[in-house]
């Protein structure tokens, strides 16, 4: 193994199982908005730019207030998590656990704020140095924009080439592809289509087989 590889996981789908809570909740929000969103117009949110998931409700369902649907999904999703705590995806605390212990570098690119972070950490027992976390809140634009993985390369002092991201969804792999990474593709909710499979440079079921790619 080389020491400059450097592996940088999506945290939402790919760590933790939070993308079905998400797109229920959307949904719900939507719903209380007096609007009906399909779960296929759900998924499509999945770690989306502010700013672009902003456009998608004022074009595809005529709503402008995105802000307050997204506070409300927010406090719908953390009054059901008080009883029902996230949990890990299957493999998340090996894979962490035997990267660590081979010395290779890891960090966390993620559409979540560093709070949110913390109090899912508390819920999984999954616990990530502050120092290893890279938000797309610090950056100018979110996925499926490069801008969080260009700067994850930065904070980790490697360049994108030879170094991996691991995700779940479409905008997020395109944005590591667009950053000029390896790219992991894990299905969570949906299969990549003919158009995302352009973006993945690998497509795995499941994290116990990040390490062939990597090793």
């Amino acid at each position: 193994m080389e020491k400059n590889k450097v592996v940088f996981f999506d945290l939402d789908g790919v760590l933790i199982d939070t993308e079905p809570l998400y797109s229920r909740f959307w949904i719900e929000a939507m719903k209380e908005a007096g609007h009906t969103m399909s779960r296929e117009d759900s998924l499509k949110l999945r770690s989306l730019d502010r700013e672009l998931a902003r456009a998608f409700l004022t074009e595809r369902y005529n709503e402008g207030d995105y802000d307050r649907i997204r506070e409300l999904r927010k406090s719908l999703m953390e009054a059901y998590r008080k009883d029902n705590p996230i949990k890990t995806k299957k493999g998340a605390k090996e894979i962490i656990e035997r990267l660590n212990a081979a010395g290779i570098d890891w960090y966390i690119v993620t559409a979540s704020p560093l709070s949110r972070i913390k109090r899912y950490s508390e819920d999984t027992g999954l616990y990530f140095p502050e120092e290893k976390l890279i938000s797309t809140k610090t950056v100018e634009r979110g996925k499926p924009y490069p801008d969080v993985y260009l700067k994850a390369c930065e904070t980790a002092g490697v360049t994108p080439e030879g170094n991996f991201a691991v995700e779940d969804s479409p905008n997020g792999v395109r944005s590591a592809k667009a950053a000029g990474l390896t790219t992991v593709f894990i299905p969570d909710l949906s299969r990549p289509d003919e158009e995302d499979l352009k973006y993945c440079d690998h497509v795995i079921d499941e994290l116990g087989g990040l390490w062939e790619i990597i090793s």
